[in-house]
């Protein structure tokens, strides 16, 4: 039998004839609202694989350090972001100031009392903490400082006494002109005592036994739950609330460039990486309570309204087309077609 030759521009046809059939039949399997089938049949089969393949074979440690160290590290918020985080936060101050909740209905009594007897667990930090007060220069600097505010609020009598201006010559004369020259070093050892005392109370309110700690703590929260939002975020403009949000992030900035805070969030990343390189990714998935189910609705959730817009933007086409295209323009497969029709032509 001759041997039918057919036009060169033949196979090149059909696979374009091919990719634009397969285009449709994708593109329609996923704008079919009535049968999401084709989406969750894709999503059924990654999840199934995925118990059959480790964090370790898809990820290496060093491609996480990367990650973190690119966008932990070096990322930086755009100014329109840092815009939207001022406007979230008026919106936040806004609904704040309107909210007729209390304290305690983010944080029960219970939740308080877990938290307090838990950080009174902590009488070795506290036994550190009151050694600081006595130990402290800035501590003792600023007890010195508190105890002079307290001295001049309290007791104008010694302002009046230095203001005294006696004329007599009477002993007592002398001895009020003596002490309002001594009146500097006297005042000075009041702060220094006062400055003491204060730290010596602290620090014993500090070792109270955890009993009355807590009992004193409990009474504090009985008045602080009772508190609504209204009445404590009007306490500040949204300003102040936006500003907070922006002295956070470029705290941020600051610490994440310091290389001890480096070192520790490199060493959360390893510490993940150890404990987690054996499991499955499909075990990871149910380590955060994620299931096939909610993958599923996930998908239909969003699937549907990124498509369609993708859709009506005349795009669609083109992003599966680009996923497909490479394998029907190849030479290869046109040779391939070519010689597999003429094959079946000769057999005929």
């Amino acid at each position: 039998m001759d041997t039918l030759k057919l036009p060169k521009s033949f196979s090149q046809d059909f696979a374009q004839a091919l990719l634009l059939e397969q285009v449709a039949f994708i593109k329609h399997k996923l704008l079919d609202h009535q049968d999401q089938s084709y989406i969750q049949d894709f999503i059924q089969k990654v999840y199934a694989h995925a118990e059959h393949i480790h964090l370790k074979e898809v990820i290496q440690l060093h491609s996480l350090h990367e990650v973190v160290q690119k966008y932990a590290f070096e990322l930086t918020l755009g100014a329109d972001i840092l815009e939207f985080i001022g406007f979230s936060a008026q919106k936040v101050h806004q609904t704040a100031t309107t909210s007729s909740a209390q304290f305690n209905d983010f944080l029960s009594d219970e939740q308080f009392e877990l938290w307090l007897y838990k950080i009174l667990e902590l009488q070795q930090l506290r036994h550190y903490i009151q050694e600081n007060l006595q130990e402290n220069s800035q501590i003792k600097h600023v007890s010195l400082q508190l105890a002079n505010q307290i001295l001049e609020n309290n007791t104008p009598w010694l302002d009046y006494f230095r203001k005294l201006n006696v004329r007599s010559k009477s002993i007592g004369a002398k001895v009020v002109n003596y002490l309002q020259d001594q009146q500097h070093l006297i005042e000075l050892k009041l702060e220094q005592q006062l400055a003491t005392a204060i730290r010596n109370q602290i620090g014993n309110i500090i070792l109270l036994p955890n009993e009355e700690l807590a009992e004193i703590a409990l009474q504090l929260w009985s008045e602080i739950k009772q508190k609504t939002l209204k009445e404590t975020f009007s306490q500040f403009q949204s300003i102040d609330f936006e500003e907070f949000f922006i002295l956070a992030y470029e705290t941020w900035k600051h610490l994440r460039q310091t290389p001890y805070i480096q070192t520790i969030i490199l060493e959360v990343v390893s510490a993940f990486y150890e404990y987690f390189s054996d499991y499955t990714l499909q075990e990871l998935l149910h380590s955060v309570s994620l299931t096939q189910q909610d993958l599923f609705k996930e998908a239909e959730r969003f699937a549907p309204y990124c498509l369609k817009a993708l859709d009506q933007q005349n795009r669609l086409d083109d992003l599966i087309a680009a996923l497909i295209a490479p394998f029907y323009l190849d030479d290869n497969t046109q040779q391939f077609i070519e010689n597999y029709i003429q094959k079946q032509l000769i057999e005929k």
